[in-house]
């Protein structure tokens, strides 16, 4: 493989001190704690959640012992990503049910991941719309997903869960962790990337023990 010729679309935002973050959890900090004028080289020190900006959620977010950062194989990280496009179709607080995901339902094979582009990653800032009010993935769209043994479900919002009730946020959790299936939360879209073309994706998490997310660094490949 000439590895020239490969395309690479980063599908992560960046960490920043005082980035947005969920609701209720502290923001992430960055500290240069090394100066290269002083100590002769520079360094910084992270204090960030494992949830936190891009990050995947294993299983073992919502049940213990079903897989974590560590004990999950690598190959259940990557797979062919199947982009759906929901802007201009959906609003602030709306459910994402098998109505919208209709027209990709049929083009999802078992093994994809399906990354749910609903425009948000565009607001990203301290808004409440950004903060409190993203669309999020309802039960019924979640098993919907589940039936077709997908292998990971990303969305660029906060969470793939709706904020402001266990209602909202648990039922799409519950139903694709439950079933071994991955939750990315935070996906930055590109805008080549929305062409409708099925392309490789990769999201490897550090290796945490016990973690139950870890921060990804989401690839797509054209090759």
């Amino acid at each position: 493989m000439d590895i020239s010729k490969v395309k690479l679309y980063d599908l992560s935002l960046t960490i920043y001190h005082g980035c947005p973050a969920y609701p209720r959890m502290p923001v992430p900090q960055i500290t240069r704690t090394s100066h290269r004028v002083r100590e002769g080289y520079n360094a910084e020190t992270m204090v960030v959640s494992s949830h936190l900006v891009t990050h995947v959620d294993t299983p073992d977010h919502f049940y213990d012992g079903a897989g974590d950062c560590v004990s999950l194989p690598l190959e259940r990280f990557w797979g062919r990503g199947v982009f759906v496009d929901l802007r201009e179709k959906i609003g602030p607080d709306e459910p994402i049910g098998p109505e919208l995901l209709a027209p990709w339902l049929t083009e999802i094979q078992e093994g994809d991941f399906v990354l749910i582009n609903t425009g948000w990653n565009q607001r990203r800032g301290f808004e409440e719309d950004y903060l409190k009010k993203w669309p999020y993935l309802d039960g019924p769209g979640a098993q919907a997903l589940k039936d077709l043994k997908v292998k990971a479900v990303g969305i660029d919002a906060l969470s793939l869960g709706g904020h402001g009730s266990r209602e909202k946020a648990r039922p799409c959790h519950e139903i694709l962790l439950g079933a071994g299936i991955l939750v990315i939360e935070e996906v930055n879209f590109p805008q080549e990337v929305m062409d409708g073309k099925k392309r490789l994706v990769s999201a490897f998490p550090l290796k945490i023990a016990g973690g139950s997310a870890s921060p990804v660094r989401i690839v797509a490949y054209d090759f």
